[in-house]
């Protein structure tokens, strides 16, 4: 598991740079459509179509996201939980979402494959669609490995506390470190107040 971890590490940083890449594209094309289409009412060639391939370009980067705790969370109702149940419902929706996402990647090789044979471009710009078919159908792949693997590390790590999964190493300041740093710093004032 160590390995696939280290792998899955690797080619979400990868995936991040593409990703970041891409939204740029991605905004100064939007912005470079608008502005020739309204003052001089000429439009890039395609752009929408471009922009299509730019975000499938990004899905890619929701592995990134997950391994590095990015996505957005609502605990609004799991923070009310006790850590069993938060446990239970980490299990289910991650299993259902790794199983969805899975799904996802099994069909979409039936896509890739189906548009492959049809010859299936772009309108404009005459560009094959099943590369990026591809990139979504291996994005899903990845990203259910890593739900996977997360959910088991959860499992796994008893002191891990409650939130999206990380496997990143960086070290996680406790709870009795922060009471000891406060409880240090009151005493540093006290003694400042009777010194003055």
């Amino acid at each position: 598991m160590a390995k696939v971890m280290k792998v899955l590490n690797i080619v979400s940083k990868a995936t991040c740079v593409v990703a970041v890449a891409a939204a740029l594209v991605m905004v100064i094309l939007t912005i470079g459509d608008v502005v020739l289409k309204f003052f001089f009412n000429y439009p890039i060639t395609g752009a929408i179509e471009i922009t299509r391939m730019m975000l499938i370009t990004m899905t890619p980067a929701f592995v990134y996201a997950l391994l590095e705790n990015r996505h957005v969370k609502v605990g609004l109702f799991i923070d009310k939980l006790g850590r069993k149940g938060q446990m239970i419902f980490d299990a289910i929706s991650y299993i259902a979402t790794a199983a969805l996402c899975f799904l996802i990647c099994y069909q979409g090789f039936f896509e890739t494959a189906k548009k492959m044979a049809q010859n299936q471009v772009y309108t404009m710009l005459q560009i094959p669609t099943w590369p990026f078919y591809l990139i979504f159908t291996i994005a899903m792949g990845m990203f259910a490995v890593a739900i996977v693997i997360c959910l088991v590390e959860r499992f796994v790590n008893k002191e891990q506390h409650y939130g999206p999964l990380t496997l990143s190493k960086k070290p996680a300041v406790s709870n009795a470190s922060n009471a000891s740093n406060v409880s240090n710093a009151s005493n540093v004032s006290k003694k400042g107040g009777e010194a003055v």
